[in-house]
C-alpha cells in the first residue's frame, strides 16, 4: 500500500509538470505534492515496515531518473504530446486503483492472521525507548547482584518474567543483562532447561512428549505453580454463537460438528484452527479439552526456509465469520487485544478473572516455574520472590490471576 501511494503521487507529480520533473520548482502545487511525497516513508518507518522504508526511496530515485532524463529525450509537442501524456495518467490511474481493490478483496477474503502467539522481544527490553515492561509498585524486596539467573520461557510469559528481570537485577557495565534473558517460546524453553542452557523458565505444564523427553534424559525437574490463566475460545465477535458445551468442543475440533447451526449458530461451515504440536496451546488443548478424543488434522500454510525450501507449518487463526480458534486467556485480551474477537463462555461460563480465580470456568489452567533439580542459591530466591505478595502483585499487574495473595 505504501508503494501504491508513492505511484499515484507520482502519476499526480508528472502530470502537473508535464512529464518534466525539472518544472517542479515552477508549480507550487508541484512542490506541496513532493513534500507529501514523503509521507508514506515516514509513516512506515515508524510502523516498522522496513520493507517499505527501502522500496520507497530506491522507486522514488528512480522515477526521479527517469523524470530528469525524459526531459532530454525526444519528447512529443503539441496534441500529440497532450495526448500521450493523458493516456499515461489514464493507465498508470487505472492498474493503480485495480491494484487498490484487488488488495481489498484479498483482504476480505484471507484477513490478516488475529489472536497470534507473538510479540516483538525488543518491547519487553528496558533500553527501548516506549518499552511494554510493567514496573513494581514498591523498592523491590529482592536485588540479584551476582549468579545471575538465565530466563527463558513461553511467548506470553515475556512481559512477565522480562518485568521482574530489570526490576530485580543489577549489572555492571561491562555485562549485558540481554545475555540472561531469552524467550525462545515454550518448546525450546524446555529443552533449553534440560540442556542446561537457561537456569528459569516461564511456562504452561509440559506435553507428553516433553515429559518423556525429559525422563529419557535422565533430567529431573520441578515444575512450581505461580499464576493462573484461562484456556480460551476465540470467534469473530458477529458470530452469534456466544457459548458452546466442553461435548460441542470435542465434537468440533474432532470434524464431527461442521456446521455452526448445529450448535445454536447460521447455517454455514465451522473452520477450526490449531496450534502448532507441542506448544503451550495445543498442550492445553489435548490435555484439557480433548483428552481422550482425537483432533482432526490442522490446517496448514505452507512457507520458505532459510534454504528456500518449502514447508507445511499450521496456520495462524483467521478471524473470518465461520472461525473458531484457541489460544490463553493473556493473549487475546493483553497482547493482542482485539476488539473484532469474542471470548466464548463454556458450559455457560464465561473466562472472568473471578471465574478463573475460584476455578469455576472449566478450562483454567496453572502457569508454572519450571527448574531443573537442585537450582542455584539465586535462582531460587527469584522463585520464592514470584510466590512472595510482591512478586504476586506483579503478577497481576501484568495481568495474569495470582495463585496466592498480593500485596496492598
Amino acid at each position: 500500500m505504501p508503494a501504491l501511494v508513492v505511484l499515484m503521487g507520482w502519476v499526480i507529480l508528472m502530470f502537473l509538470t508535464d512529464l518534466n520533473i525539472r518544472a517542479i520548482g515552477r508549480k507550487p502545487i508541484a512542490q506541496v505534492v513532493q513534500t507529501l511525497w514523503l509521507v508514506p516513508s515516514v509513516i512506515s518507518f515508524f510502523n516498522g515496515w522496513v520493507w517499505a522504508v527501502l522500496l520507497i526511496p530506491v522507486g522514488s530515485q528512480l522515477c526521479f531518473a527517469l523524470g530528469y532524463g525524459g526531459a532530454r529525450w525526444g519528447v512529443l509537442r503539441g496534441g500529440a504530446g497532450y495526448t500521450c501524456r493523458n493516456l499515461l495518467v489514464i493507465c498508470l490511474l487505472f492498474f493503480g486503483s485495480c491494484a487498490v481493490y484487488q488488495s481489498h478483496l484479498y483482504a476480505v477474503k484471507y484477513p490478516a492472521p488475529e489472536s497470534s502467539e507473538y510479540l516483538y522481544f525488543r518491547d519487553y527490553q528496558a533500553h527501548t525507548w516506549g518499552n511494554k515492561l510493567t514496573g513494581l509498585r514498591d523498592e523491590p524486596t529482592l536485588l540479584l547482584t551476582q549468579n545471575w539467573p538465565r530466563l527463558d520461557g513461553a511467548t506470553a510469559g515475556l512481559p512477565l518474567y522480562a518485568s521482574a528481570f530489570y526490576a530485580l537485577t543489577r549489572f555492571p557495565d561491562d555485562i549485558c543483562p540481554e545475555d540472561y534473558l531469552e524467550n525462545q517460546g515454550t518448546i525450546e524453553a524446555y529443552q533449553n532447561i534440560l540442556n542446561g542452557n537457561a537456569d528459569l523458565i516461564f511456562v504452561a505444564q509440559p506435553s507428553t512428549a516433553q515429559k518423556q523427553l525429559a525422563e529419557a534424559s535422565g533430567v529431573k525437574q520441578v515444575y512450581t505453580p505461580f499464576a493462573r490463566e484461562a484456556f480460551v475460545f476465540i470467534v469473530n465477535q458477529n458470530n452469534p454463537v456466544s457459548s458452546l458445551s466442553d461435548v460441542q468442543i470435542r465434537g468440533i475440533f474432532s470434524g464431527r460438528i461442521t456446521h455452526w447451526n448445529e450448535v445454536g449458530g447460521e447455517a454455514i461451515d465451522i473452520k477450526p484452527w490449531q496450534r502448532p504440536e507441542n506448544s503451550g496451546s495445543q498442550t492445553a488443548m489435548l490435555a484439557k479439552v480433548m483428552k481422550e478424543t482425537k483432533l482432526m488434522p490442522a490446517q496448514t500454510t505452507s512457507v520458505a526456509t532459510a534454504m528456500g525450501d518449502m514447508v507445511d507449518i499450521v496456520a495462524e487463526y483467521r478471524n473470518t465469520h465461520n472461525a473458531i480458534g484457541y489460544t490463553f486467556r493473556y493473549y487475546a485480551t493483553q497482547m493482542h487485544s482485539n476488539k473484532e474477537i469474542k471470548l466464548l463462555a463454556i458450559n455457560d461460563v464465561a473466562p472472568t478473572v473471578e471465574n478463573i480465580r475460584n476455578g469455576s470456568y472449566p478450562y483454567t489452567v496453572d502457569v508454572y516455574m519450571v527448574t531443573r533439580e537442585h537450582p542455584t542459591a539465586e535462582t531460587q530466591k527469584l522463585v520464592d520472590w514470584f510466590l512472595s505478595p510482591q512478586g504476586q502483585q506483579l503478577v497481576q499487574d501484568v495481568g495474569y490471576v495470582p495463585l496466592y495473595p498480593a500485596a496492598k
